[in-house]
């Protein structure tokens, strides 16, 4: 009985040291057994290492197992323990069923226990405790020794409270993993297969306090115990003072090992020195010989480069790999993985390196994972990705949890779909989009309206269409309604919950369509999917029989089921593809173990990834292990130590290579922020001075390894970026895709692309007719969109487009009903046969409720009375309403125009109101349109023809006028917007200030007839600036500069222009002009807004494509044009 050390280097042949030693011995004593322990991913390569190595190609007395599978080998031998082991699904659901238990015991836990997350950080204590040897009696005298009164004392009573819980439960049928290398303990001594046997260890970094015991009880039955330990010559093993060292790990395992070896009587061997300078695997590489040598020893030491004869030459200078050791700096983590996969290419097309001969390590796989499997997909390099694949992005497991979802937010919207568009539930995609379109349009959410029969038709849905959606419903319900009734019930258990899902996926055919599914992978060679559909029900199925035999009898409210299923479908791994035997090993920096490769790409060195989130902690702060340590009991590392640990990893990772080592990082995060380099690479840059980092982004075609994939890719961004101009790598590549035949087809889409040339042919009068069959009813704001952009004009007013009708209250709802109570009050205090002005406050309020209630109604959207936030919408529309009367009085008052006809219609629109002001000879006529966006009067849109409303307006109001009154001289006053508002002021010093503020806000915008009757007609006595229309008063009278004023044959001028733009752009609408060129003004475009830009196909970037340059004018520069356009007009007409 002995225990025998192999201390060497990273790199050193320990390992191999090892396994020739058992070999030799195990073929010297056939009779005796040899036991290889290993981590468990290890067990696979070290069988294949032995193999190869032993001389007759076979082991036969030679087992290699890990702790987990020892203890299986030992409890078939002795017939130990029959419990089942239970696994973290298995230990968070008991702790979430204990916790109902003690909920109102506990004080801290108290309340947080159902939260999933929490359940899993006292799984991770309790674990750790058992691990750590913390029994209740090394606990309790612990909690002795510190203060009754603290936050920890009263933490660790409620752990120990739930721990003993957790204990009692399992005590009876299941075992942990961490108890069974207990159990193992107490039935190593009657073990045949290990008495008398020689256990050898490697590749372990250090043991719980449970494996210690484990190791002791070996150390007293077995002949020899050999450990390989990761150790540096300058180093003395034997001697662990403090953590905070690069082998704080190797010393503590050492010297408990050395305890234990006391404690048992066991004779501890004169240790094997493996210390050869430089180590055997890197004889040949002084490089790397030296960083394993420096790295994290801050000894001051620097690497001068050597002429070495035959490396470096002027190729690999060229492709930035030169050198055993070099830095990469790429724009992004994508931009990082790309590099790698080419990095990859070169070492196997030009150093005739085999996948397996390299690995990728990175700081963080949930950054990295997808990136390098998509570049290395790009270059068709074979990945084993070894990480834990989440499964809750699988079909089958967004079809139940989405099924679960609708049933605990009693069909929403979103949960109804969301399950419907699995594609698992029997309907096609176009049933589930007619679907999805009517519930949009009336906002059908609720398993009654789900129930009912529709009735109600929309402008997509007729009677036919009305009855087929009805038997989609009356399919839809039949299928769920069983399920649903035991949803439904308030007293149900989590065995009633799980028996109705099962039988539901059942009647549903699942399993068949999953294989299905797995058949259809498998023909696409998506073997990594296949593998995963092939596993998915019976794990989803083994998880339904924990939650029975677990929780069954336990009542539950649907929104904790669909918690918990989360929680164990989070916790669920889908067993991945073992490593092939030529594949790049993809992982992380403490999970993953390489052995043998010539290569190692390291990615994600930044200051964000390492040193990450080590210092982040579950229940127990690191002041609270800190307590635990001066009481002598150790748990795992704290963050400082953790730091050092993570070094420790570093340092065996980075020193696996014996060729070549790459270390890469990002400048920018993959959501756009800035990143810094981490202290691993300024280590290395202090141990190597004369080295330089490469720039990836600054690497030309020919330093790039290109496939027929990448490389078309890069013809492709050539032909985009032409015109910013190619180099002549770019044409040599052109060239060589020219002649190849396989990439011809390829080329010709690319070229067809890069030259599209987008064409918009007309679609002639006859076309123009058929869709606008009446000129005359075009509207003014057809005419602004035609003028915005003539294609989006088309399809929205020709082919009619729109988006779906939506079950909600948008701004142009309420405009539409603001509108609308603004008609109905003017009409209302027309029949009462008052002004404005006289009305008393009671039944202009009156009035003006009536009006909008009416005008709801009216309106058809009935989403106004579905809720209280669009209650208060209709209270929100009354203020409006009263706050815009008040102000339409005040401007009344101050005038001498009166309403003359609301909600006026004429041929191409419809005018909100017209007021006159008659004398003797004339009628001044004005017209208001009211609006509830920010919409501001624009003389330069008017001149372009996307303003047109107002004028266009005026013109027909005076029109209706002059048959009004045909022995009177009409004479136009204004044009103005009205916006409907209820402005927040300042606070002032009285009433009469506020209002003034207020009237101030709510100022008419728009222009005006500058001659002083019109003035003086809209405001009586004007002195300084209105505060009802926009104009102002200079000290002598005269108009001040701001006033958007203009004299009155200026300003007919302006309308007569207007008339003949409204009539140019009929013509233009007639004549079937469809292009899409929208305009762009003053950063403004026509596009800024647009429903179609999605759809229209229109791109600066395609030849043909471009917008119209609109220029922007001062008022005084769109009048002078206006006129000048209006006389060129007339001299046409008269010659």
């Amino acid at each position: 009985m002995s225990l025998q050390f192999i201390f060497g280097n990273s790199g050193s042949g320990k390992s191999h040291c090892l396994y020739q030693s058992v070999i030799e011995q195990s073929i010297r004593h056939p009779e005796k057994n040899y036991l290889v322990l290993v981590p468990e991913q290890f067990t696979m390569q070290t069988q294949k290492d032995l193999c190869l190595m032993h001389p007759r190609g076979g082991i036969m007395n030679i087992d290699v197992l890990s702790f987990g599978r020892l203890a299986h080998r030992v409890f078939e031998e002795v017939g130990q323990d029959d419990r089942t082991v239970l696994d973290d699904e298995g230990k968070n659901l008991i702790l979430r069923k204990i916790a109902g238990n003690y909920e109102d015991e506990l004080t801290v836990l108290k309340g947080n226990l159902k939260k999933q997350g929490y359940i899993s950080e006292v799984k991770s204590v309790i674990s750790e405790f058992t691990q750590y040897g913390v029994d209740f009696e090394r606990l309790d005298e612990f909690m002795d020794s510190i203060n009754p009164d603290s936050y920890l004392y009263y933490k660790l009573k409620d752990i120990r409270k739930v721990y003993e819980g957790f204990e009692d439960y399992l005590s009876e049928k299941y075992i942990t993993k961490e108890e069974m290398l207990d159990v193992l303990s107490d039935a190593v001594p009657r073990s045949n297969i290990l008495k008398g046997s020689v256990v050898a260890m490697d590749g372990f970094t250090g043991f719980t306090p449970v494996q210690d015991r484990l190791l002791g009880e070996l150390l007293k039955v077995c002949d020899k115990v050999m450990i390989t330990v990761e150790m540096d010559e300058r180093e003395d093993p034997f001697v662990y003072r403090h953590p905070y060292q690069l082998f704080a790990l190797s010393k503590q395992m050492v010297a408990s090992l050395v305890e234990i070896a006391r404690d048992t009587k066991t004779e501890v061997e004169d240790p094997v020195y493996l210390y050869q300078k430089p180590p055997k695997r890197f004889e040949h590489n002084a490089e790397l010989a030296f960083l394993e040598s420096e790295l994290f020893r801050y000894s001051g030491k620097q690497y001068r480069q050597k002429d070495e004869p035959g490396k470096d030459g002027p190729e690999e200078k060229q492709n930035g790999y030169a050198g055993a050791v070099s830095l990469h700096e790429a724009r992004n983590p994508r931009a990082e993985a790309q590099y790698v996969a080419e990095g990859i290419r070169y070492l196997v097309r030009e150093k005739g390196y085999r996948y397996r001969d390299i690995a990728v390590i990175t700081a963080d796989m949930n950054v990295y994972a997808d990136a390098l499997e998509k570049a290395c997909g790009l270059f068709d390099i074979p990945v084993f990705m070894d990480h834990k694949k989440s499964i809750l992005l699988n079909a089958f497991v967004e079809y139940l949890r989405s099924l679960l979802a609708m049933a605990e937010e009693n069909f929403t919207y979103d949960s109804v779909f969301r399950f419907l568009r699995t594609g698992l539930c029997g309907f096609t995609d176009e049933e589930v989009d007619r679907m999805e379109n009517y519930c949009l349009a009336l906002g059908i959410k609720g398993y009654k309206k789900w129930q009912q029969a529709w009735v109600r038709q929309t402008s997509e849905a007729g009677e036919a269409e009305l009855q087929e959606l009805n038997h989609l419903r009356v399919r839809f319900v039949e299928k769920i309604q069983s399920l649903m009734f035991v949803m439904k019930q308030r007293k149900k258990t989590v065995r009633d919950v799980t028996l109705a899902v099962y039988e539901f996926i059942s009647k549903e055919k699942m399993q068949e369509q999953l294989g299905e599914m797995e058949r259809e992978f498998q023909e696409k060679g998506e073997l990594a999917l296949a593998k995963e559909y092939a596993q998915i029900y019976r794990i989803v199925l083994e998880l339904f029989d924990k939650f029975v035999e677990l929780l069954g009898d336990e009542q539950i409210s649907m929104k904790e089921y669909c918690d918990l299923l989360d929680a164990g479908l989070e916790e669920a791994k889908v067993g991945v593809i073992p490593p092939s035997l030529d594949q790049v090993v993809i992982g992380d920096v403490e999970r993953t173990r390489i052995k043998n490769i010539k290569a190692l790409f390291f990615v994600g060195a930044n200051d964000t990834l390492l040193p990450g989130n080590a210092g982040a902690r579950g229940l127990l702060s690191e002041r609270d292990r800190e307590q635990f340590l001066s009481g002598n009991i150790t748990l795992s590392p704290g963050p400082k130590e953790e730091a050092y640990i993570q070094k420790f990893y570093l340092y065996m990772n980075l020193t696996k290579p014996s060729e070549y080592l790459y270390l890469s990082w990002s400048k920018v995060s993959g959501d756009g922020k800035s990143l810094r380099p981490a202290y691993l690479i300024s280590d290395v840059r202090r141990l190597f001075p004369g080295l330089r980092t490469v720039d990836e982004e600054k690497r030309t075609m020919e330093e790039t390894e290109l496939t027929r994939k990448t490389g078309i890719l890069k013809v492709a961004e050539g032909v985009r970026d032409r015109r910013s101009g190619v180099d002549s790598s770019w044409k040599e590549l052109y060239t060589w895709f020219q002649r190849d035949e396989k990439s011809r087809d390829a080329l010709e889409e690319i070229l067809d692309a890069g030259f599209l040339r987008r064409e918009y042919p007309e679609l002639g009068s006859e076309r123009a007719r058929q869709l606008y069959p009446d000129p005359d009813r075009v509207s003014v704001r057809w005419m602004e969109q035609f003028i915005s952009c003539a294609y989006a004009h088309f399809l929205s007013y020709g082919l009619r487009l729109s988006d779906r009708q939506e079950y909600s209250f948008e701004a142009v709802d309420l405009g539409n009903i603001a509108h609308q109570s603004l008609e109905r009050f003017s009409r209302k205090a027309d029949r009462e046969k008052m002004r404005w002005e006289e009305m008393p406050e009671e039944l202009r309020d009156e009035l003006i409720d009536e009006s909008v209630e009416e005008s709801v109604i009216d309106y058809g959207n009935t989403v106004l009375f579905s809720s209280a936030r669009n209650e208060y919408m209709i209270a929100r529309i009354k203020r409006l309403i009263r706050r815009s009367v008040w102000a339409l009085t005040r401007q009344l008052e101050k005038g001498d125009f009166v309403p003359g006809g609301y909600e006026l219609k004429f041929g191409s629109g419809k005018i909100d109101r017209i007021d006159i002001c008659e004398d003797d000879e004339c009628v001044y006529v004005k017209v208001t349109d009211y609006k509830t966006g920010m919409k501001s009067f624009d003389i330069t849109a008017l001149y372009h023809g996307l303003q047109m409303q107002l004028p266009v307006y005026l013109n027909a109001a005076l029109d209706v006028e002059k048959r009004k009154y045909p022995d009177k001289e009409i004479i136009p006053a204004g044009i103005f917007y009205y916006r409907i508002q209820d402005p927040v002021v300042d606070r002032k010093d009285n009433d009469e200030d506020v209002e003034k503020s207020i009237l101030k806000e709510l100022r008419l915008d728009g222009l005006v007839n500058g001659d002083e009757k019109v003035i003086s007609h809209l405001e009586r006595d004007l002195t300084g600036s209105s505060l009802l229309i926009p104009v102002g008063r200079n000290k002598d009278g005269s108009l001040s500069k701001n006033s958007r004023a203009l004299p009155g044959d200026t300003f007919r001028a302006v309308l007569k222009y207007a008339q003949e733009k409204e009539m140019k752009i009929r013509d233009e609408i007639s004549s079937g002009e469809v292009s899409a060129a929208p305009y762009e003004m003053g950063g403004d475009t026509g596009c800024d807004y647009c429903p179609y830009r999605d759809i229209c196909g229109f791109d600066i970037r395609i030849d043909g494509c471009g917008y119209r340059r609109l220029e922007k004018y001062s008022m005084e520069e769109a009048v002078a044009k206006m006129m000048l356009e209006t006389e060129r007009n007339d001299g046409g007409a008269e010659s």
